[in-house]
Formats: C-alpha cells, sequence, structure tokens
C-alpha cells in the first residue's frame, strides 16, 4: 500500500522536473543570445579593436605568418574600419609595440555620411598601436560615389579616417579623368585634395565637384 504513493510522488515530481525545464531552457538560451549581442557594447573600449591573427608557422620565411587574417576596430567617431590581407606576420618593435606586414592588403572605411573607401594594394604595413595603414605597390582607392583612382603609395589614418599620398596619382570618377602629384582625404574622408601640378579631363555634362 505504501508503495504506490512513494512512485506517483516519484512520477509527480519528474513531471514538474520536465514541465520547468520546458520553459527554463528556453529563457536560458534567449538569455544567452541577448548577451552575445550586447556583450560588444558592454566591453571595454580598449577592446573595440581586435586583431585576428593566430601564428600557424613559417610560409616560406623565418617569420610566423597567417592566412587570411583580419583586422577590426572603430576610429576616434565609432566608425567600423577592417583590413584583411592574404597573408600577415606580426613584429614587435624596440619600443614593444606591435607591426604587421601584410600581403595584399585590403581596407574598408565607412565614412561619416555612411560612404565608404575600399583601399588595396601589393603590399602593406599596419601599425597596431597608431592605427596607421602604410600601403605600396599598385594602390587603388575606390569611393562608392563611383571614384577610382591608382597611385604607387599611400599613408591611412584608421584612427580618423584620413588618407595621403606624395606619389603621382590618376584615376576616374563621374566628372572626368584626373592626374596629380599626390593627394590628401580630409576632414574623414568629406574632402579629397590633389596636390599639383595637376590636370583634369572633364567629361562633357557631368554633374558639379
Amino acid at each position: 500500500m505504501s508503495e504506490m504513493p512513494r512512485r506517483r510522488r516519484s512520477g509527480f515530481a519528474r513531471s514538474r522536473i520536465v514541465s520547468t525545464m520546458k520553459y527554463l531552457l528556453p529563457g536560458l538560451a534567449f538569455a544567452m543570445l541577448v548577451l552575445v549581442a550586447v556583450w560588444p557594447r558592454l566591453a571595454p573600449e580598449e577592446d573595440s579593436f581586435r586583431i585576428d591573427l593566430a601564428a600557424v608557422g613559417p610560409t616560406g620565411g623565418a617569420k610566423p605568418q597567417v592566412l587570411n587574417p583580419r583586422l577590426q576596430g572603430m576610429d576616434s567617431e565609432k566608425r567600423p574600419f577592417q583590413i584583411t590581407a592574404d597573408l600577415g606576420s606580426r613584429t614587435k618593435t624596440d619600443t614593444g609595440s606591435e607591426t604587421y606586414d601584410l600581403t595584399n592588403p585590403k581596407a574598408d572605411i565607412v565614412l561619416t555620411d555612411g560612404s565608404w573607401i575600399a583601399l588595396n594594394a601589393d603590399n602593406g604595413l599596419f601599425e597596431s598601436d597608431a592605427n596607421i595603414l602604410h600601403l605600396s605597390g599598385n594602390v587603388n582607392l575606390f569611393h562608392d560615389e563611383g571614384y577610382e583612382f591608382q597611385t604607387a603609395a599611400a599613408r591611412v589614418n584608421l584612427e580618423t579616417s584620413t588618407a595621403s599620398g606624395d606619389e603621382p596619382i590618376d584615376g576616374q570618377g563621374p566628372f572626368g579623368i584626373l592626374q596629380a602629384s599626390g593627394f590628401r582625404v580630409l576632414d574623414s574622408g568629406e574632402r579629397i585634395l590633389f596636390i599639383g601640378p595637376a590636370k583634369m579631363t572633364v567629361f562633357e555634362g557631368a554633374p558639379p565637384q
């Protein structure tokens, strides 16, 4: 007689546990998703810059290199940028700062008005402490409004979303064709200054610049 009530109580307890878990587990899963979504906002500012570089060993050289490195961060105005490359290697300087040698680097920068600039080159050197990217060899600069320029070297400040170059530059856009002795991307990309001597051929019917 006493065994039946114990079985009933045991079955009732298991039923309550199962019912509770049906509600508890989805709630925990939802809480984890929310935490994953908001964690980048809760992280301290110094963690807003992330370098995805895990050495996999030498690939034809003495320094450890990685395939397809990715460097991400935000500038002083909280605008995101990203740098990718085919190969990357990390070096410590005498002052303790880190630099990254990049092969075929590509940089994407979001500007103040929401437009973007993309740059690529044969080689790159990234100074992580200063957020400075040096590009060399077949440097191409693209703006999402239809501008494209080529030069031999450029310096990109990812902290201020500005860029500069003192090598001859030529390119084209909706306005026409331009050749100059250098360039400056100023005011977070709102202004582009070309250094003379410069020559510009304006297309007939081109929109005013």
